[in-house]
């Protein structure tokens, strides 16, 4: 029989004495433990906007939340999405994001996903509008842990007038060896003024199990009160959001800011 007991002792003894080994590696646990019930990196829910044919686009978004360390500290939570994207024909855009985030003082790279938008052309003054999003998802957990997955996203829209209501049934496939499926749905309704200040309510719901879709109660829920200002080409987008249920984040502020270039 093989003696552990050596190779244990040995192994708590360097720890011991290593006390700054000892923090990164509870810090790390930490991390781990709460990641899979962070804010999404990408709090958005798909439209209109695209690249135009042979132009570039550029957008940003950053969120901030607080989570609990212990039950009386908290440590705020801040993430970053960069995202390129080029219009590869018409209607038809090309995105590559890349992931960001600082926790606690630590910066890392969390990875970044491919996507590909089609969107057609409509009359501002249509009453249906319609489009389709892919993509590719790598993410890189804190505590190491990698998750990649295929995202479908159909956008279905209603303009009434200077009202406008949007709604993205996304559905999530997992690709790695255990593989699921999930359904993340999210919605807005925004009301328009003078066409360049868009003022409404988002709701977001994360990673529903298609086995259960009944228990929606248990899974992240997170409604938004947001903000949109168009200026030219760009739009500028402000949101300040709350958990609805026990997994959610307690609160969430997000900004988005899209730029298109010849």
């Amino acid at each position: 029989m093989i003696n552990l007991r050596l190779p244990l002792y040995y192994l708590m003894s360097y720890f011991l004495i290593n006390p700054k080994i000892l923090k990164k590696s509870f810090f790390l646990l930490w991390l781990s433990s709460f990641y899979s019930h962070s804010a999404p990196f990408e709090i958005k829910v798909h439209d209109e906007l695209i690249a135009e044919y042979q132009q570039s686009a550029y957008e940003i978004e950053t969120n901030l939340y607080p989570t609990l360390i212990s039950p009386n500290q908290k440590a705020n939570v801040f993430q970053t999405r960069l995202e390129y994207g080029y219009g590869i024909a018409q209607n038809s855009e090309l995105g590559i994001n890349v992931y960001l985030s600082n926790y606690n003082g630590e910066n890392f790279f969390n990875g970044g996903k491919i996507s590909h938008l089609y969107v057609p052309t409509h009359d501002e003054n249509g009453l249906w509008h319609y489009g389709v999003k892919n993509e590719i998802n790598y993410i890189k957990d804190i505590g190491g842990e990698e998750t990649v997955f295929y995202e479908f996203t159909p956008i279905f829209a209603v303009q009434l007038q200077d009202w406008r209501f949007v709604i993205n049934p996304s559905v999530d496939v997992t690709l790695n060896k255990t593989s699921y499926m999930s359904f993340s749905p999210s919605a807005k309704l925004t009301h328009s003024y003078n066409h360049k200040i868009d003022l409404g309510i988002e709701y977001y719901t994360d990673n529903l199990p298609f086995k259960s879709l009944s228990n929606i109660s248990q899974q992240p829920n997170t409604a938004y009160l947001v903000t949109n200002v168009k200026h030219g080409t760009s739009l500028f987008h402000f949101g300040v959001g709350k958990g609805l249920t026990s997994s959610s984040d307690s609160w969430v502020l997000k900004m988005i800011a899209s730029f298109n270039f010849d």
